[in-house]
């Protein structure tokens, strides 16, 4: 049985729960052990975006302290993913006691979508996923997915496509301009609010026009700009992670919530 540990960013945790524990639900439908170690905190994304590399050090190093082992590290967030796989390593010296311990924890951290595809080499089309309901019910429900920056960044490419492609029921838009940044970006919507916003609305009037009625998000720091945009803009829309999609249509209770 493939065991893993699970990593909850802070977002996840506090804005988006039901991610976490659909992908729980997800992972355990699919014969992984999950294991969830309970020490951990920040990664150190926020700190490192901002320019304050020591803190950044400190909370990375504790992570790679409570992420022993040689276990997969899964993830639903693309962004924490990135920090600990593209960065995490640059902040320490090669002398340093725990760069050995980083590198690994880089090593082994993996996002969601590419963890059930690569490592598990998920074949989406065999999962017998089925949509549980369309708004226009004889008609399958459009859904849209936003490719986030960071999940580019890994390497990603269509792997949340081709588990969207395994669900029957749902029909994918393309979203245009897909590539483009939502314009969170961590501190980035604090210090140049006014240009966040701006690609926030560009994203927002991108996914209006697809006419889709779920918004697929693999980031909760991008699921919270784009769901606020559209709710400013008077046409809010679900947003909600791939997990969460897997999970309700493979029928799974996801933990905490009454059947």
């Amino acid at each position: 049985m493939p065991e893993v540990d699970l990593f909850i960013p802070c977002l996840t945790d506090t804005f988006h729960p039901r991610a976490a524990l659909a992908t729980v639900a997800v992972l355990e439908h699919l014969g992984v052990e999950v294991n969830f170690p309970s020490d951990q905190t920040c990664c150190g994304q926020a700190h490192h975006n901002a320019g304050c590399a020591g803190d950044a050090r400190t909370l990375v190093r504790r992570m790679s302290r409570v992420f022993t082992g040689d276990r997969p590290v899964v993830t639903p967030s693309g962004s924490c993913a990135a920090m600990i796989v593209e960065h995490a390593s640059g902040l320490f010296a090669v002398n340093d006691p725990d760069a050995v311990l980083v590198q690994s924890l880089a090593d082994r951290t993996r996002e969601f979508s590419q963890y059930l595809l690569d490592d598990l080499q998920l074949d989406p089309r065999e999962l017998g996923a089925k949509w549980p309901g369309s708004s226009s019910r004889s008609l399958p429900t459009p859904v849209t997915w936003h490719f986030s920056c960071h999940l580019r960044s890994l390497g990603g490419t269509d792997e949340t496509l081709r588990l969207l492609a395994g669900i029957s029921g749902l029909a994918v838009v393309p979203l245009p301009g897909a590539e483009r940044c939502c314009g969170f970006g961590g501190a980035f919507a604090v210090d140049e609010h006014a240009i966040s916003a701006s690609l926030g609305r560009d994203k927002g009037n991108a996914v209006r026009i697809t006419g889709a009625e779920i918004l697929v998000c693999n980031d909760s720091g991008c699921a919270l700009q784009i769901a606020g945009t559209l709710s400013r803009m008077g046409k809010p829309l679900r947003v909600a992670h791939i997990a969460e999609l897997l999970a309700e249509a493979l029928g799974l209770a996801i933990p905490g919530e009454a059947p």
